[in-house]
């Protein structure tokens, strides 16, 4: 629960620096508009650049930290994060990273193209270009990946290729749960083919 109340303030946080930032956009726009009828001079935006600035309710370098139900520290950022008009529990991201500590001095890193924070739900979409990176030495490549922001679930709904110390794996899906105290379960799924590399000294 402290998590959902952390990403609810984050979003209300969001929204204290987007809405005012629409209004100066608002209020830069007529006052432009207004001078360039007296003065001939050229607006350093095009007009179309103004109505963009007034109408994205966008934050740019966005960041949230806080911790799983298990007491595992979690940190997501993204370049920019974009409320949904229609339900602003919703944000759209670019860029996105995040890092969750597993336990045990060990972390998994995640990096994707886009995403989508769903507050309510405490969990995120991560979409493009997905990799996944632990501190064990596997990095981890997929389309799409899910992820709980409460807790240690992580589920990826295309294919997956994970090379590492042992070798190279190509699965259909893959999932990583928690386990008994610092224990973290990964899970390879539908068609799973395994390419053991013995490591040369």
């Amino acid at each position: 629960m402290a998590t959902r109340d952390n990403l609810h303030s984050w979003v209300v946080a969001w929204l204290k620096v987007i809405l005012p930032l629409c209004a100066l956009a608002l209020l830069s726009t007529l006052f432009l508009v207004a001078r360039h009828g007296e003065e001939e001079t050229e607006l350093p935006f095009t007009e179309q650049q103004l109505e963009e600035m007034a109408s994205e309710q966008r934050v740019d370098v966005a960041r949230f930290s806080g911790t799983t139900e298990e007491g595992r520290s979690i940190e997501v950022s993204a370049l920019s994060a974009t409320p949904r008009p229609d339900d602003l529990n919703i944000v759209d991201t670019a860029m996105m990273v995040g890092t969750l500590e597993t336990g045990d001095h060990s972390s998994i890193h995640v990096t994707s193209d886009a995403g989508t924070v769903l507050a309510e739900e405490s969990r995120a979409q991560l979409r493009g270009n997905v990799r996944i990176e632990t501190s064990t030495g596997y990095t981890i490549l997929t389309e799409e990946l899910e992820t709980a922001l409460d807790s240690m679930n992580m589920d990826t709904t295309t294919e997956v290729t994970a090379e590492g110390p042992l070798g190279r794996i190509d699965a259909g899906r893959m999932t990583v749960t928690s386990g008994e105290g610092d224990d973290v379960s990964v899970v390879f799924k539908d068609g799973v083919k395994l390419l053991y590399l013995p490591q040369t000294q």
